[in-house]
């Protein structure tokens, strides 16, 4: 998702997968609990994060959205892709931690049009 702030090229909260160096983005994650259907939320989670290829890890926290009289709650965290990045598509991954330090990895789909691409400026 593209994100918003003084970096932003084009419309703030659109859904993307191309980006240019210096441009945030924002990814969204809803975690739901498979036996009772509900979200999982900060009180359930120790932590939330994305692991970048590069090891590096972008923090998540649940909080509403819009932030002002939210409509829905779920995961988000962003990054600004850094003017030294390679161009290309890369992948990352999610990982949640629980209370009791366990922890659950995803992977987005391994479909090369939805992969994450940064472009050359």
């Amino acid at each position: 998702m593209r994100g918003g702030g003084p970096t932003a090229q084009g419309p703030a909260c659109v859904l993307n997968s191309q980006f240019k160096r210096k441009e945030a983005f924002v990814w969204r994650v809803r975690i739901t609990e498979t036996k009772t259907g509900k979200d999982v939320d900060e009180k359930a989670l120790k932590s939330l994060h994305i692991e970048l290829p590069d090891g590096e890890k972008v923090p998540m926290s649940y909080h509403g959205h819009p932030p002002k009289d939210s409509t829905d709650h779920f995961w988000s965290g962003g990054w600004i892709v850094p003017e030294n990045h390679p161009t290309g598509s890369f992948t990352y991954t999610v990982v949640a931690t629980d209370a009791s330090g366990a922890e659950t990895k995803a992977k987005p789909f391994n479909v090369a049009n939805s992969q994450l691409t940064i472009v050359g400026n």
